[in-house]
């Protein structure tokens, strides 16, 4: 079994235990473009790649991800060789379904820390780009302390701990949650006005909004800066799912009993 073909099969566990895993690709930037080429190839699945330069689609640009936020994605792969947007890679880890393996394209460790950063250029007032090496000596204590992450440097083949067996992963059914369910009962009887809910990412708040769309006796209209954004509202709503464009939801005419907006 090759290295990539390993990821791959452990890539099956994971999806049986409902769990994610990060997996670090440390080296020079041809050898980990092609591993994480190969290994996009062999999982299947989305594998939506983020990075500077373009790449076979699903591909988007670090600044572009909060776009595709409210998607959900199988594998990604995030290139942080020339500069690492912390902010775009945590939005990403939160799209992951289980049994995805989020890879990031590293430097060699060694050397990370030292190399000039590209994505300083949209934070600092520096004309050049400037190495960030008390974060990336901080992510990299933390990724090699994690005993689910897994780091496959250039200089040392791809080496999968032997992790202990996990219970069998059972997925939503649909029904809402307990904190959901208090929730949608508020929306329920609630006076005309507006309703704001937050939470962290990944926390359920566009399954919930799609769960009382679906509830809902009136109109209602679903707003958000994209429609691809509502993908998961879309599935728990069903057939009441009515989508404008905020642009063309002010130039219009429209009357609903309910806006939401995710």
């Amino acid at each position: 079994m090759s290295e990539t073909d390993a990821a791959v099969a452990q890539a099956t566990a994971m999806a049986a235990a409902g769990i994610r895993r990060l997996l670090v690709l440390s080296g020079d930037a041809p050898w980990c473009l092609r591993q994480a080429r190969r290994l996009r190839e062999q999982l299947g699945g989305d594998g939506l790649w983020v990075g500077p330069d373009s790449a076979p689609e699903p591909w988007c640009a670090p600044g572009a991800l909060a776009r595709l936020l409210g998607r959900e994605y199988h594998h990604a792969f995030f290139d942080a060789l020339s500069g690492f947007d912390a902010s775009a890679f945590a939005a990403l880890a939160g799209t992951l379904k289980p049994g995805s393996w989020l890879v990031l394209l590293a430097p060699p460790l060694a050397q990370w820390p030292a190399q000039p950063d590209a994505d300083s250029l949209r934070w600092n007032d520096a004309a050049e780009p400037i190495p960030t090496p008390h974060f990336i000596h901080h992510f990299c204590r933390i990724a090699l302390a994690d005993p689910d992450a897994v780091i496959w440097q250039q200089s040392a083949p791809l080496a999968l701990p032997d992790w202990p067996a996990r219970p069998a992963w059972h997925p939503a059914s649909g029904a809402p949650l307990a904190e959901q369910a208090a929730i949608l009962d508020a929306l329920a009887q609630m006076p005309p006005g507006a309703a704001v809910v937050t939470a962290g990412r990944g926390r359920g708040k566009s399954a919930l909004a799609g769960m009382h769309l679906r509830a809902l006796r009136g109109a209602a209209i679903v707003t958000a800066p994209a429609k691809g954004a509502t993908d998961v509202l879309a599935a728990f709503a069903g057939e009441r799912f009515h989508f404008m464009a905020p642009d063309a939801l002010l130039a219009a005419d429209a009357r609903a009993d309910w806006l939401i907006v995710d």
